[in-house]
């Protein structure tokens, strides 16, 4: 009797030591300092200017799992004190886009030369929390001119054209949205932020002749996947139960919305372009709901071809703006070992700001209440890229 409890209790000892040796070793990998992968004056400039690359990211204990992160905040964080003002912009091809502004009571001004647009993820909106509490944190951080480009058939706004907007090979609507703001603000200058879809967005129209005019000061952008393959639909578990699978529920619920909201004009544009709606409510993947959806709409002979339109490794060369994407090494979505780290030191306008973790679009910095590391690593990297463009330390 007395060697079984001491065996018993030997096993248990030795249980929760290897646990605490899991945890141990598991927050030695994960609570580190941000890495910057790049060359040139830009990413020396955040080098000796930024305060958060020298300080740790430590996300809570619950949050070392990437995909329970994306769960928690989506499920938890709360919609910070921010006003939407309603706007919508028309189009040159007749299509209308909402192109709403954020605003707060009594926020600094240390910024106002400049105005941030925010370009939002495939499922986001001007009223999704994580788009809210990243416009708040730029708010706060001194930034008061905050406006969100919405893509086409968003925010109720109907379509009124046969096009979509990027993330759907097509970002016309991002150009058209920096000549408005150049006409309301012709002094002032003009910096882009988005995520996951809004940074293929952004990418694309940094690499685009459009972009090349004096208002843009340049991008921070983050979770973007570099380059697409068919690999990231090969998906299972909580990956595909917390992310994927929403992520084409939601892709299809808004197509059979925009069918009823407008199902003359949308109805003759899916079938001119060969779109079958009872196989795009067979979608499983993002894959099958690009091939099948996304990629005729847009001209292209599959989504094969759709990633190489979209993945911003196929154009980044031509980047002539400052930009730092922040990315996590374990995001489920944008996986790390896409990025080609030697482009960051070809291009020296493309800095990279990689964590150990992070997950997906989600950064969880505290819980009580929840908050995203990524409200204060955007202003602050938002601050350093005006100050670096006015000329900096130079």
């Amino acid at each position: 009797w007395y060697q079984r409890r001491v065996r018993a209790s030997l096993k248990t000892v030795s249980l929760v030591l290897l646990i605490i040796s899991w945890i141990f070793a598991t927050l030695k990998h994960k609570w580190t300092k941000p890495t910057l992968h790049g060359s040139g004056k830009f990413k020396q400039f955040l080098v000796n200017r930024s305060k958060l690359i020298k300080q740790k990211y430590c996300p809570p204990l619950l949050c070392l799992n990437p995909e329970l992160q994306f769960f928690i905040r989506t499920k938890y964080e709360k919609r910070p004190p921010v006003k939407i003002g309603k706007k919508t912009l028309s189009l040159s091809d007749g299509g209308l886009v909402a192109f709403d502004q954020f605003t707060i009571d009594e926020g600094p001004c240390d910024y106002d030369d400049h105005v941030i647009i925010i370009v939002p993820g495939f499922r986001e909106t001007s009223y999704s929390t994580k788009i809210m509490a990243l416009a708040f944190s730029l708010l706060k951080n001194g930034f008061p001119n905050v406006h969100i480009l919405n893509y086409r058939g968003y925010c109720s706004v109907p379509f009124n054209s046969k096009k979509m907007s990027f993330p759907f090979g097509e970002y016309n609507h991002l150009n058209e949205g920096v000549e408005s703001i150049e006409s309301q603000f012709p002094d002032k200058k003009i910096m882009l932020v988005g995520g996951c879809y809004g940074a293929w967005c952004i990418m694309d129209y940094l690499s685009s002749e459009q972009s090349n005019r004096p208002s843009i000061v340049g991008g921070v952008l983050h979770s973007c996947n570099w380059e697409l393959s068919p690999e990231d639909s090969n998906v299972s578990g909580l990956n595909y139960h917390l992310y994927h699978k929403k992520l084409v529920v939601d892709g299809v619920q808004r197509l059979e919305k925009y069918l009823k909201e407008e199902k003359e004009m949308v109805g003759e544009w899916f079938a001119e372009k060969g779109v079958d709606m009872n196989v795009v409510r067979s979608s499983r993947t993002m894959w099958d709901l690009e091939e099948n959806f996304i990629a005729p709409l847009t001209g292209l002979s599959g989504a094969t071809k759709y990633y190489e339109r979209v993945s911003p490794v196929n154009k980044c060369h031509k980047v002539k703006k400052p930009v730092v994407i922040i990315n996590s090494r374990d995001d489920f979505f944008a996986p790390f070992s896409r990025y080609r780290l030697p482009e960051f030191t070809k291009n020296p306008n493309l800095v990279l700001w990689s964590t150990a973790a992070g997950g997906h679009v989600c950064f969880v910095d505290q819980l009580f209440p929840v908050t995203s590391y990524l409200d204060k690593a955007v202003p602050e990297c938002a601050t350093l890229l005006r100050e670096f463009a006015a000329g900096g330390d130079d």
